[in-house]
This record gives structure tokens, sequence and C-alpha cells, in this order.
């Protein structure tokens, strides 16, 4: 009998709803549980003893990892992240890696949209001085006029920029890829180097992937390129963003505020400097977790795992 495990939240969530596909070819579907966000290390081996494969959240599978898991075969991604997942080791093993890209570009950009508005008119602020029984009135920034730049061009930067479009913002972006920059532009885009993009943006998104070329692609240089007060929104990878290099920015001032769905330690623990700021909005690298986009990830999904297991 074929064994999978099933390592994504979202899906063990809702899996009785989902697992038909599963249950009619008679695989054995583990379910571990995940105390956290991810499985690593030791954890995410024990889990998945005798598994040919998995769909996998966040979880680390490290070469390491991989090394222990002689039985894998296929691992089926739930989101589009896989910078958790070694694919030159994975390669090396003959295992298939997929994920599943463009199932929430809309819910990601309406969240970005979300914390942008929030970071300009100060919502937060407000919020905590309210349940602080004070009654603020923080002067906001109007976002028609601002200049938005988006690093990272895919599906969900664009789905971006037609929120801002809407919105009255002058949008400039930068992405490697001339695909994604050609579609960009058709969405009212000035495609630009990171150079300008930092010098030039009022608010600046990060919505691309974590790989060698974005890894701490925001940090003290970057920053200081930067305009005074800009606004950050990371909706993308935390180690994006250096958080050494913000929390300096945040202190001098040459960052106005921030929001950050996703973070390079998730959660910060409790006494990591980036609590201590309160023009700062956290997320919970929750952005695409709708149910709607749920079920479209989790079918998509499920089919790419029965696929590639089927291939072999």
């Amino acid at each position: 009998m074929t064994k999978i495990a099933v390592t994504c939240i979202q899906l063990l969530r809702d899996l009785p709803g989902h697992r038909g596909p599963l249950d009619e070819l008679g695989w054995d579907v583990a379910t571990p549980e995940i105390p956290g966000q991810h499985l690593e290390g030791q954890d995410l081996v024990n889990a998945m003893q005798g598994c040919a494969g998995v769909i996998a959240g966040d979880d680390k599978f490290t070469a390491d990892v991989l090394a222990q898991l002689p039985e894998l075969q296929a691992i089926s991604k739930w989101g589009i992240g896989i910078d958790g997942i070694d694919l030159d080791a994975a390669a090396q093993r003959g295992i298939t890696v997929t994920n599943t890209p463009g199932m929430f570009d809309d819910e990601v950009a309406d969240i970005t949209m979300a914390y942008i508005t929030m970071l300009a008119r100060q919502l937060a602020f407000i919020d905590r001085g309210i349940r602080g029984l004070t009654w603020p009135k923080p002067p906001g920034t109007s976002l028609r006029g601002l200049t938005l730049g988006i690093i990272g061009l895919g599906g969900i930067g664009r789905a971006v920029a037609r929120r801002a479009t809407v919105a009255g913002m002058t949008l400039v972006g930068v992405d490697p890829s001339a695909e994604s920059q050609a579609l960009a532009q058709a969405e009212g885009v000035e495609c630009t180097d990171i150079a300008h993009l930092l010098a030039t943006s009022d608010v600046i998104s990060v919505n691309c992937p974590l790989n060698d070329a974005t890894h701490h692609l925001l940090d003290d240089a970057a920053f200081s390129s930067m305009r005074d007060g800009v606004f950050i929104v990371n909706t993308g990878r935390g180690p994006v963003i250096s958080t050494d290099a913000l929390v300096q920015a945040l202190s001098s001032g040459k960052v106005g505020s921030a929001a950050l769905d996703v973070l390079e330690e998730e959660p910060p623990s409790a006494d990591h400097p980036i609590r201590a700021f309160d023009n700062v909005v956290f997320g919970s690298h929750n952005a695409s977790n709708t149910l709607e986009a749920s079920a479209r990830t989790h079918g998509r999904a499920i089919d790419n795992l029965i696929e590639k297991l089927a291939d072999r």
C-alpha cells in the first residue's frame, strides 16, 4: 500500500472534505501533529517514515532530512515558495518537487493593499489608542500620487499593481523575468532596476520568492538608499529583508512604518527588538489563508501528488 503524509497545516485542517481522491486510491495517509507552522529536522524525518509522497507546507526538507527518507519519491508543495526544499538534493535522489502557483494571487494582493492602507492611515495606531482609552486622530497619507515599488512582478505582484492602480498610485517594479516584466507593463507598471525602485518609492512591497539573489535584498545599503519615511510591506518571504537592517532603519526613522506578514524568525522571540516598534504591524504568515483559496490549493496539491506518483 502506498503511504503518504500531509504536513501542510491548512490541508490538515480541511482534510476530511478533500481526501476523497486519496481514499479512492487506497492510500495510507499519515497526518502528524504539527506543533507550530511546520516540521523540520528529526521531527520531519519521524513523520515521514515509509512515505512515498508528501503534501508539504513550509517544512524544511534539507539534504540531511532527504537522506533519511529513502522511500520518498514526490514532494507536492502546498503554495508557491519552495525555498524550504533543497532542490539539488531532491534532484540527486530522484525526488520530484511540484508547487501550486497562481492559487492565491488575489488573496495575497488583497492583504498587501490592506497593509498599505493600514500604514498610510495609521489604523493600527488608532486602534491601539482607542483600546487604551484615548481618541487619537493622526493625519494620514493619501495613497493617490504615492509611488509604489513592487519587488517581484509574478502573479501576486501584478495583482497588487491592479489594486494600486485603482487607488491612484504610481507603479514601478522589478523582476528578472522578461515575461513578467511584459505582463506588468501591460498593467501600467514601469519596469526598472532595484536602485531606481529603492530611490523613488514611497511604499515598497516585497512580493518575490526567496532565493540566493533575493536573500537579504533589503539590507543596510538598500535601506540607506530609500526615501526618508518609506513604508515597507512584506507578504513575500521573511529573509528577503534583513531584520537587523530593518530594526536600524526603523530606529533612525528612515522607515516610517512596516507591515510584516512574514519574518526571518516566525514567530519572533519574546525579546526580539522588532517587537518594540509601535509603527510595525505584524501578520502571522497568513496572507493566503482564505477558505476559498485553500480549497483551490488543496485540490491542486493533491492532484500534483497523485500525478507524480502515478508517473513513478
